[in-house]
């Protein structure tokens, strides 16, 4: 009987480390152990984007800050911004303490949170995943005779032929839901993406250099070099629509409004201010 019950306990034992992480084998113990740390909660908001452009704004000034979605009773899902990572719950305190009076700020609350550090990859562990010969390092996609669209490998697309850089991806978590006019032009002025501060919409010009009405959804030319392009609504542009000079109304009637493309079949239109759609925004490179 004492011998069975041995021959199961090596048997249990030998199964437990079966089950350890690999990425935690031959590294040591304490690199995957559970590590804790507090947040504090400093926002709430019910768009995914509003909470997005109040964390890149905190990024500008150097701050830790991220989202949680959580579930707001009476309210739904909402998206909490949270600032900082704390050793102690009295540490994160102390930091409120310092923002309520230095800004004058009487919410606050501070959350514990739970994750698995990541194994730190000693020198002998890189020297042995690492290759001995690597390819050439090259930091853009290599332009062959041609091409006409230079991927940046950041979320970028450079034109070659217009000297214009894009947004590579058309329903980024910055711009996921259509907007108005006049936000539009917010956004892509406080848009701070690859350390560039002078993205704008574009011109319905600088569009029409994206368009090919024989291709549908979407109507843009080949090879196309972007992703997630939205084709069930309109995207803005910066140019206004102008009436026609003959054409006389008041304010009510003749709205300011903006000219906007629809992609699934390229066509251009134009609508209200105050109506929305999605933004895709553009700078120039020279």
């Amino acid at each position: 009987m004492g011998f069975l019950l041995s021959t199961l306990k090596g048997a249990a034992i030998k199964g437990f480390l079966l089950l350890l992480p690999i990425m935690c084998i031959g590294i040591n113990a304490a690199d995957c152990a559970e590590q804790v740390y507090y947040s504090i909660h400093i926002a709430s908001f019910e768009y995914l984007q509003d909470a997005n452009a109040q964390i890149n704004a905190l990024k500008k000034r150097g701050k830790i800050v991220f989202w949680k979605k959580a579930t707001v009773p009476g309210k739904g899902e909402h998206y909490r911004i949270y600032l900082g990572k704390y050793k102690s719950r009295s540490e994160a305190l102390e930091f409120w303490e310092k923002l309520k009076k230095d800004r004058g700020l009487n919410y606050y609350g501070i959350h514990e949170f739970r994750e698995t550090a990541k194994p730190k990859m000693t020198e002998k562990h890189l020297t042995a995943t690492a290759p001995q010969k690597p390819d050439r390092i090259q930091t853009f996609h290599p332009i062959k005779k041609g091409d006409r669209f230079l991927d940046n490998q950041d979320g970028t697309i450079t034109d070659t032929i217009t000297n214009l850089m894009w947004i590579k991806n058309g329903w980024r978590l910055d711009f996921v839901s259509a907007v108005t006019w006049r936000d539009a032009v917010k956004r892509c002025e406080s848009f701070g993406h690859g350390g560039y501060n002078n993205w704008r919409l574009p011109t319905i010009k600088e569009w029409k250099t994206l368009l090919d009405t024989k291709n549908q959804c979407p109507a843009l030319v080949e090879p196309n070099p972007f992703e997630n392009i939205i084709v069930h609504m309109p995207y803005w542009s910066s140019t206004p629509f102008i009436y026609d000079m003959e054409y006389t109304c008041d304010v009510k009637l003749c709205p300011i409004q903006a000219y906007t493309v629809s992609l699934y079949f390229g066509k251009i239109g134009h609508q209200n201010y105050t109506k929305k759609a999605f933004v895709l925004p553009v700078r120039s490179t020279e």
